[in-house]
């Protein structure tokens, strides 16, 4: 099949399914603030806590004040958005154009930045994100190039 014969509205291919085990690495705490008009579940961009469990304090060796992360963290759908609404068409855009939060697999990435660590307690006091207190931490990664890797403060 050529991309000319590609019909999206009427391909049903199913979706495969996979299962796998996915374990949280900590959890995000954020500061009660005043509220604005975005979802209750939503804290406004500032700061928040990345509290990592024990196992994982060794990872944070090599980060410091001012790197920027992604925050990989777990969503829960509200399921309140029809399967369908993701297609997009008629001028709406699909969900992979959109930053919403109703996606195909409930996994998010924001952008923080390091304010301070406490390495012996496994925080991470970062700022500029917009998160669910509470939520799950799957993983953290510096913002990068694809030319830079995190060697050393400074690099």
């Amino acid at each position: 099949m050529t991309d000319s014969n590609l019909d999206l509205t009427t391909d049903r291919t199913p979706t495969p399914t996979v299962a796998f085990t996915i374990r949280p690495i900590g959890l995000v705490h954020s500061a009660p603030h005043a509220r604005t008009r975005v979802p209750k579940y939503f804290v406004a961009k500032g700061r928040a806590t990345l509290e990592l469990f024990h196992p994982y304090f060794p990872g944070l060796q090599g980060l410091y004040g001012g790197l920027e992360l992604w925050v990989i963290t777990y969503h829960p759908p509200s399921g309140q958005i029809p399967r369908d609404s993701w297609q997009g068409g008629n001028g709406v855009p699909g969900v992979f154009a959109t930053t919403s939060v109703e996606r195909p697999n409930p996994v998010e990435f924001l952008r923080a930045r390091v304010i301070d660590l406490d390495l012996d307690r496994g925080l991470l006091h970062v700022e500029g994100m917009e998160i669910e207190d509470g939520a799950p931490i799957l993983d953290l990664r510096p913002v990068t190039t694809p030319h830079h890797r995190l060697t050393k403060p400074g690099e």
